[in-house]
C-alpha cells in the first residue's frame, strides 16, 4: 500500500496537471484538497469507531493511521491481560481469604472496614453492611479497640469472644500500605486448653512421684538409724516395694504413652496376624490376679475372630480396659469381656463392668492423662492414671476409638469397633507355622 506522503504527492501532481490541462490550477488544488480531507476524515470516522469498541481492532486505510492503529491495539491488548492477571490473583486472594478459618479485617487509616473475610463475620458477629463503619465501634472490647486504634505496645492482645466468655480470641495488628491496617482473630481456645493440660500433666506427674519417692525417702532415713535390728529392716525392706513398682509402672506407662504419640501409626507391613482370642485370655488371668479374687469374671469370646495389629500394643489396650474395671468396681462386682462380631462387619471389643459409673458431663475427658473423676476413690484403687490414654492412643494406631456408655451407681461399658480390614480368620496349621517361623526371625 502506498505511503501517506506518495499519496500526497501523487494528489499535488495531479492537481498540477489538471490545472495546466485545464488551465484552472485553483479549482484542481481544491479538488486534491478536498479529496486528501476525506480521506482524513475516513480514518477519523473509523478511529472513533475503534475508540466505543477497541476490542474489535482497527480498520484503517492509510498507512500512517495503520502503523499508529496497530500500536494502540497492542496498549490496549497488553493493558487488558495485565488488567485479567491482576483480577485473577486478586480474585485467587480473595478466596484464599475466604477459605481461612481465622478472621481477616481489612481498615483504612481511619479505623474503618474496606474488607473482612466469612470467617470474621461468624467470629466476630459482622455483617457486609458494616462495611465503612468503625470496627473499634462495631467491637465492643476494651483491649480490642486498644489494639484497632494501635494503642496496644505488643500488637497482639486476647479477648473473650463476643457470643460465649468461655472462648477466647487473639487477634494480632499487622500495618499494611497507605495507613491500612490488616487485623487478624484466630480462636485459641482449644491452643489454651491444651497449655492448660500440659501444665497440669507436669504438675500431676510431679505429684505422683513425689509421693512415693517421700515414702521411699522415710523408709530411708529409718534404715540409716544405728540402732535398727535385722527384723525391722527386713520390714522396711518390704514396705519398699509398694511404693518402688508403683514408681516403676508410672514411669513404664509414660514411656510407653509417649512412644505411642512419638511414633507414626502402624504401616500394612507392620501389622501381623495376632491371636487375640489368646491375648485376651492372658489379659483376663492378669486381671485376676489384680482383683485378688474380690470380682466374678465372665468372657465371651469368638475364637474364630483374628485381628491384624500390634501384638504388645494391643495387649497393653486390652488389659488397661480390664484393670480399669477392676479398680472402678465393687467387691464381688461382675466383669465381663466380649470379643465378637460388630453390627458394622469388623469386631467388637468390650469390657463391661458395675462400677460406680461416670456421669455424662466426665465421659469426654475420662481418655485424657492422669484425669480422675473420683479423686479420693482413685488413690486408693492405685493405677497410674494413664491407662484409658493408652488405650485411645493404641486404638487410634489400630484405626479405631474407644467409646463409653455408663450410668452413674450402674456401671459402664468401654469399647471399640476394629474395621473389617484388620478383621480375619484364623490360618491354617501350615499357615500357622509359616508365621511363627518369620515371628522368630524377627525376635
Amino acid at each position: 500500500m502506498p505511503s501517506e506522503r506518495f499519496l500526497a504527492a501523487f494528489l499535488v501532481v495531479a492537481a498540477l496537471v489538471v490545472g495546466i490541462l485545464t488551465d484552472a490550477f485553483a479549482w484542481a488544488g481544491l479538488a486534491a484538497a478536498l479529496v486528501w480531507i476525506a480521506l482524513q476524515q475516513r480514518e477519523f470516522s473509523e478511529l472513533r469507531r475503534f475508540s466505543r469498541t477497541p476490542l474489535s481492532g482497527p480498520q484503517f486505510r492509510l498507512p500512517g493511521w495503520i502503523a499508529a492503529g496497530d500500536r494502540m491495539f497492542r496498549q490496549i491488548r497488553l493493558a487488558r491481560l495485565r488488567t485479567r492477571r491482576t483480577l485473577a490473583l486478586s480474585r485467587a486472594l480473595q478466596r484464599m481469604t475466604a477459605a481461612l478459618p481465622d478472621a481477616a479485617i481489612m481498615v483504612d487509616a481511619h479505623g474503618r472496614i474496606e474488607q473482612m473475610n466469612a470467617a470474621a463475620e461468624q467470629m466476630l458477629g459482622l455483617r457486609r453492611g458494616d462495611r465503612g463503619g468503625h470496627l473499634a465501634s462495631l467491637i465492643r472490647q476494651p483491649d480490642f479497640t486498644v489494639l484497632v486504634r494501635g494503642r496496644s505496645e505488643a500488637g497482639i492482645v486476647e479477648f473473650p469472644s463476643p457470643f460465649d466468655d468461655q472462648t477466647r480470641l487473639e487477634a494480632r495488628r499487622i500495618v499494611m500500605e497507605a495507613g491500612r491496617v490488616l487485623i487478624l482473630v484466630r480462636d485459641v481456645t482449644q491452643l489454651n486448653r491444651l497449655l492448660t493440660m500440659r501444665q497440669d500433666f507436669v504438675a500431676n506427674v510431679s505429684h505422683e512421684l513425689r509421693t512415693p519417692l517421700t515414702v521411699i525417702a522415710g523408709y530411708l532415713e529409718a534404715l540409716a538409724e544405728d540402732d535398727v535390728d535385722a527384723d525391722v529392716m527386713r520390714q522396711l525392706v518390704q514396705r519398699l516395694d509398694a511404693p518402688t513398682r508403683r514408681m516403676r509402672a508410672l514411669v513404664d506407662d509414660l514411656l510407653l504413652l509417649s512412644r505411642l504419640e512419638a511414633n507414626p501409626p502402624p504401616g500394612d507391613a507392620d501389622l501381623r496376624p495376632i491371636d487375640l482370642p489368646n491375648q485376651l485370655d492372658a489379659c483376663l488371668a492378669e486381671a485376676r490376679m489384680l482383683s485378688n479374687g474380690k470380682h466374678e469374671f465372665r468372657s465371651r469370646i469368638d475364637r474364630a475372630l483374628w485381628l491384624r495389629g500390634v501384638e504388645r500394643e494391643l495387649h497393653s489396650a486390652a488389659l488397661n480396659m480390664l484393670s480399669n474395671a477392676v479398680r472402678y468396681s465393687p467387691d464381688g462386682g461382675e466383669i465381663e469381656i466380649v470379643w465378637e462380631r460388630a453390627p458394622s462387619g469388623g469386631a467388637r471389643l468390650a469390657v463391661r463392668d458395675q462400677g460406680i459409673g461416670i456421669a455424662q458431663e466426665h465421659i469426654a475427658r475420662i481418655t485424657e492423662r492422669f484425669y480422675r473423676v473420683d479423686l479420693a476413690r482413685s488413690r486408693v484403687a492405685g493405677g497410674t492414671g494413664l491407662g484409658l490414654a493408652i488405650v485411645k492412643h493404641v486404638l487410634k494406631r489400630h484405626r479405631s476409638q474407644l467409646q463409653v456408655t455408663s450410668q452413674p451407681g450402674k456401671g459402664s461399658t468401654f469399647f471399640c469397633d476394629f474395621d473389617s480390614g484388620l478383621v480375619i480368620t484364623p490360618p491354617t496349621s501350615r499357615e500357622a507355622r509359616i508365621e511363627n517361623e518369620e515371628r522368630s526371625r524377627h525376635l
